[in-house]
């Protein structure tokens, strides 16, 4: 992408020279930065060209995918969204839109973005490859909160077992969003949990078929290897679970895209999940160096830190994670936690609290007797009395429900 934007940026300035004298330069000025990954630097230059020339497709895409970069995303969306409406043959805006839209946690308008990229680029390699990604990202996250409860535990078992039967994709596409506003809808309500996990289920099934067909779709061009090799690695990390296959298929990838920082990161995850913790904390470095603004890199390392419970490493990662990513609620819970650990329990309890009262996941009650233990150190005693007894009670039906589970198993 980035050598056919310098050709258009080149072919655009020669056109609009006359228009405005500075703006060539401040876009190629823009862009060089871009290239460098000095995105904070690239944002002021490139706003100078947007009031110039306020809808050109050039300027504001730099501008939207720098913002993006920096952790501003929503600033970064009416910028892509212009340059999308400016150029409606184009997949990129679409591509970074759904990475911002996803960022901000809203999944619904993110795929709406994915497809309309994969639609505008007739099915190229770089839109399937960002189409397949998000769905086996939400195939995780969607995973990891259906494991959070012995009901969900029970639909994440149901996905295991259909992951393994062939499945057919019609309508799959057409539907992503709209059971995303059906969860969405179902959390903010606080409708019965059993909807809420059907509803995740469902989804979770329609992502898993969605990332298949894009990667057989992928696989059968064989223009770009290096993709393939990376797609393969994510469905083997994400669907399978085979974190020491993945990492071979991202090697391979690196062969062919050697310094690719979103491969880099995803080397970093698969040796992390297969224990190789040392190798997982270089690679992310080794992506982080690249590019400082690499999500699951900064994931890899917060998760390594909070492992280890060194949770002064933990902080300052968490804490660009949530403003990177201020739609994800994992990363506040993981903030909030590192938070209370470290005796800032004021800050502790306004993320830990908010999480809780909007149903975040704690089977155990383990996150409601820490913010019971931060409320206790603010002096706030009826409310920590309140919490704690929560945890207490969530902790006493986890004990039951493993029991019953234990029993059953055993006859």
């Amino acid at each position: 992408m980035a050598m056919m934007l310098s050709g258009w940026i080149s072919i655009a300035g020669r056109a609009q020279s006359a228009a405005a004298d500075d703006f060539p330069s401040l876009l190629e000025q823009g862009f060089q930065l871009h290239q460098q990954a000095r995105f904070g630097e690239a944002i002021p230059v490139l706003e100078h060209a947007c009031r110039l020339q306020p809808t050109d497709y050039f300027a504001n895409l730099l501008l939207g995918i720098d913002l993006l970069r920096t952790g501003k995303a929503a600033a970064s969306i009416p910028h892509l969204q212009l340059a999308a409406h400016t150029r409606p043959g184009e997949e990129f805006p679409e591509d970074y839109l759904g990475e911002a839209q996803a960022g901000l946690g809203h999944y619904a308008l993110a795929a709406e973005a994915y497809r309309r990229a994969v639609q505008r680029g007739h099915k190229s390699e770089q839109a399937l490859e960002a189409w397949a990604g998000f769905a086996l990202e939400r195939f995780r996250s969607l995973g990891v909160d259906l494991r959070a409860s012995a009901a969900g535990v029970a639909a994440a078992r149901r996905l295991a077992e259909a992951a393994g039967k062939p499945a057919t994709g019609t309508g799959c596409q057409s539907s992503i969003p709209a059971l995303e506003r059906q969860l969405a809808a179902g959390q903010t309500a606080s409708k019965a949990p059993a909807a809420e996990i059907e509803a995740a289920f469902q989804l979770s099934r329609c992502y898993a078929v969605t990332a298949g067909e894009a990667a057989t779709e992928l696989g059968a061009a064989q223009d770009d290897p290096g993709a393939v090799h990376r797609l393969r690695g994510d469905v083997l990390l994400r669907l399978k679970g085979d974190a020491p296959a993945a990492e071979a298929e991202y090697r391979q990838a690196l062969a062919v895209r050697g310094g690719d920082p979103a491969l880099l990161e995803r080397l970093a995850e698969a040796q992390l999940t297969a224990g190789d913790t040392e190798g997982a904390r270089q690679s992310a470095q080794a992506a982080l160096a690249i590019d400082p603004h690499r999500r699951e890199a900064l994931r890899t390392l917060a998760s390594l830190a909070m492992n280890n419970r060194d949770y002064d490493q933990a902080l300052p990662v968490l804490r660009q994670l949530a403003q990177e990513a201020p739609g994800d609620r994992t990363v506040q819970v993981e903030l909030g936690k590192a938070l209370a650990q470290t005796g800032a329990a004021e800050e502790a309890v306004s993320l830990l609290g908010p999480a809780l009262a909007a149903g975040y996941p704690d089977e155990k009650g383990a996150l409601h007797a820490l913010l019971g233990r931060a409320l206790r150190k603010l002096g706030r005693e009826a409310e920590a009395a309140k919490v704690e007894a929560e945890a207490r009670q969530l902790s006493d039906a986890f004990q039951a429900q493993a029991a019953h589970e234990s029993s059953d198993a055993n006859q």
